[in-house]
């Protein structure tokens, strides 16, 4: 026997409302996902923008001060010390030169000198003893032709790698080296580097330098030639363009003059350029 219809009218008009209006609050929830998508990837892409634009800021100051530097004329900059300000459309770049030569060349100092550097930085004997002839070690060339380069102290280490027997070529480079610490090339890094080949020049020395210059003097009998006046001057350039919201690049190079002290005649080889 059939069911009796139902008296009460179905409700087809309110159901066909409640799905209209779930379909519309989908819509906008993916309306509200994509807008927000699109405004995340316009932050990014004015950010990356920005980035750019203050990275190319510091690579031309950099290459303004070396053209300043080599420039025989009126806008001749003499290479040293010194400090300035360039503004940009978009940014400000502030130009720092520091002058290598009251440094330590690492590849050119006795093992006795750096031990001094690092003992008058706070190492205890054995550590600075260990680590300045684990880096003389590394840049001796007969170093590079042992068999046993990769040996015990750097299998202990947990290394592939031995002393290669070549010159150190970037200071970071000395983080490779058995012993030494985060915290030893830390402090050791802003009284060496690379390529000066002679000195350190005691009237660019400081007050570090000269007493570990003291201190090799005195418990090693090491001392070090008098600079020639007309070697190879190294320079590091920081050059750090600040834009908008306080955002910063900073660019680090390191290059090395050669030739008569004349200006335009020098020669210059960039030996580092560093991102920071």
């Amino acid at each position: 026997m059939p069911a009796p219809a139902s008296d009460e009218p179905h409700d087809e008009p309110g159901f066909a409302l409640l799905i209209v209006l779930w379909s519309m609050a989908l819509l906008a929830l993916l309306a509200t996902q994509v807008t927000s998508a699109g405004r995340a990837d316009t932050r990014l892409a004015a950010s990356l923008r920005a980035s750019a634009q203050l990275e190319a800021s510091a690579d031309g100051a950099v290459w303004e001060t070396i053209w300043h530097m080599l420039d025989g004329g009126g806008d001749y900059w003499p290479p040293g010390a010194a400090s300035f300000v360039l503004q940009e459309p978009a940014s400000k770049v502030t130009v720092t030169v520091e002058d290598e030569r009251g440094k330590l060349d690492v590849n050119q100092v006795p093992p006795a000198l750096l031990q001094a550097l690092f003992s008058t930085l706070g190492a205890d004997r054995s550590t600075a003893q260990a680590v300045a002839n684990a880096i003389s070690d590394w840049r001796t060339e007969e170093a590079g032709d042992r068999d046993d380069d990769v040996s015990s102290p750097y299998i202990g280490d947990g290394k592939i790698w031995g002393p290669p027997g070549q010159e150190i070529q970037r200071l970071d480079e000395l983080q490779m080296v058995h012993g030494m610490t985060p915290a030893l090339y830390l402090a050791s890094l802003p009284y060496l580097t690379v390529a000066l080949e002679q000195g350190p020049w005691l009237s660019f020395a400081s007050p570090t330098i000269v007493a570990a210059l003291a201190k090799a003097k005195r418990d090693s009998n090491v001392s070090v030639d008098n600079a020639d006046q007309r070697g190879p001057v190294v320079l590091r350039i920081q050059a750090k363009a600040t834009g908008a919201n306080h955002t910063a690049v900073t660019r680090n190079v390191w290059m090395r003059l050669d030739g008569t002290l004349s200006g335009p005649a020098w020669h210059y080889r960039i030996l580092a350029w560093e991102a920071g």
